[in-house]
């Protein structure tokens, strides 16, 4: 019989081991010792997800045991059992750690709820640290692709700066990643644990910003009908994102500027001040030096953020990442969409590397994710990539002699067939449902010789048919 958790019952009286063993024994596997130095071997020799301890042990108190058990009982719960039923001893178990606690005599009702509740919790609390381990790595400085120097010099002052608490200032062009590297510093600092917390101050109305940002009291204007807890006050022991700061009102720009100073925040309508401890980030995709001089951004709020900038770089500026990235989004949507799609093409890759990106990392992946709905399967090839992008021409190395010239001809007449021949088939299969009958039957061919042609350009009809979900 599997069961469903494992419980320590340390307590020098045996009826009550026999009551725990009569009343959980069915459902869960029970370890019973008699006083402290019995628990204490239990500990070293297993784990457990629960432990009911006697207060009053003839060797040890119940928390002194908890307190000497071995490393790894973080998470444990402890629910203290005492004879001593009085609100005065229950109070001073729990402050000293206790989950909870259960009165001598106990009913079987109050023991199974208590254990009940204590278990849930620990799950509840272990899920919870498995998705911040998960959202951790998944935004960890390591995770960020790439490895030109560049995104290299963005990644070293980003770990130089995580496990401290200054403000940061992310600058860059729409698309290059300010909101990931702003993840990345504070999952990879000593505030990983508490909240991110991201506004985007250009998307929200004028008249809501100050109430998003800093809360509310019931009455503070019409329409407020209950407290509102604002986002700084939100991200308490975190870090707040404060996106595309230079839209943000200037009347605002000196309230945030007074908030981050003195390390509390007053709800609008409120007449006292919270402290809130918060590290702030900021990101634009503007120039905010040039905003200060046109009056149109707070000098003193700018040097408050610029004490570390961080430029985040166009990917044009970053060509040898895009191979890189292309083919990490491929795997990702390919995975998203139940598609298998192998590769790039060379050439592909090529044209990938030659195109500007105006719309930098965000460009790239909405291009790939809309290449990898459009693709059967097989490998993303040229003639994929027109739909998607414009593809720049451009001239191969001048030849020197006849015969270079006539060598590149015949090379550039064989690259131009084989993309013309790949996607007058993928056309083909398009039209017809990815059926080769009658894919050859449209395009005026004998099936045999579709399918020779077909092979010819290694494209398996399996691959490139759309999988269903």
């Amino acid at each position: 019989m599997r069961h469903e958790a494992h419980i320590l019952v340390v307590d020098d009286d045996p009826m009550v081991r026999r009551s725990c063993e009569r009343i959980l024994g069915d459902r869960y596997a029970l370890t019973m010792a008699q006083d402290g130095r019995e628990g204490l071997a239990a500990l070293q020799g297993r784990t457990f997800d629960l432990a009911l301890v006697d207060l009053k042990l003839p060797d040890v108190s119940g928390l002194d045991l908890l307190k000497r058990a071995p490393d790894g009982y973080p998470d444990m719960p402890i629910i203290i059992i005492t004879g001593y039923s009085t609100i005065r001893n229950a109070v001073e178990a729990i402050k000293m750690g206790a989950f909870d606690y259960v009165a001598k005599p106990f009913s079987p009702d109050e023991l199974e709820a208590a254990v009940e509740k204590a278990l849930r919790e620990r799950r509840l609390l272990k899920d919870y640290h498995y998705l911040q381990e998960a959202l951790a790595d998944r935004f960890r400085v390591s995770r960020l692709v790439g490895d030109s120097p560049a995104l290299k010099r963005v990644l070293g002052l980003i770990e130089q700066v995580a496990p401290t608490d200054s403000t940061v200032l992310l600058t860059g062009e729409s698309g290059t990643g300010k909101e990931l590297a702003a993840r990345a510093i504070h999952f990879s600092s000593p505030r990983k644990d508490a909240r991110f917390v991201a506004v985007d101050c250009g998307a929200i109305a004028p008249s809501l910003i100050a109430s998003e940002l800093f809360g509310h009291v019931r009455g503070a204007f019409s329409g407020a009908v209950a407290d509102h807890t604002g986002l700084v006050q939100a991200a308490d022991g975190g870090t707040l994102l404060l996106d595309e700061i230079c839209n943000l009102p200037l009347d605002l720009q000196a309230t945030l500027l007074r908030v981050i100073e003195a390390r509390e925040v007053r709800a609008v309508g409120a007449s006292e001040s919270t402290k809130v401890d918060v590290r702030y980030i900021a990101a634009t995709n503007r120039d905010l030096r040039a905003l200060v001089g046109e009056g149109k951004f707070r000098e003193d709020l700018f040097y408050r953020f610029n004490v570390f900038p961080i430029d985040l770089p166009p990917l044009r500026e970053r060509r040898e990442d895009i191979p890189q990235l292309a083919r990490h989004f491929l795997a990702v949507y390919s995975a998203k969409m139940h598609k298998r799609i192998e590769d790039f093409t060379p050439e592909a890759l090529d044209a990938l590397r030659q195109y500007d990106w105006p719309g930098n990392v965000r460009e790239l992946s909405n291009v790939v994710e809309r290449l990898v709905i459009l693709a059967g399967g097989g490998r993303i090839g040229h003639a994929h990539l027109r739909e998607s992008i414009d593809i720049p021409t451009s001239l191969p190395p001048i030849p020197e002699t006849f015969e270079q010239l006539a060598e590149l001809k015949k090379k550039l007449r064989d690259q131009a067939v084989i993309e013309v021949e790949k996607a007058f088939l993928l056309e083909a299969l398009r039209r017809s449902g990815h059926n080769v009958t009658r894919a050859a039957e449209q395009a005026g061919m004998q099936r045999t010789n579709f399918q020779a042609l077909l092979k010819k350009h290694n494209l398996r009809l399996r691959d490139l048919a759309p999988r269903e979900e």
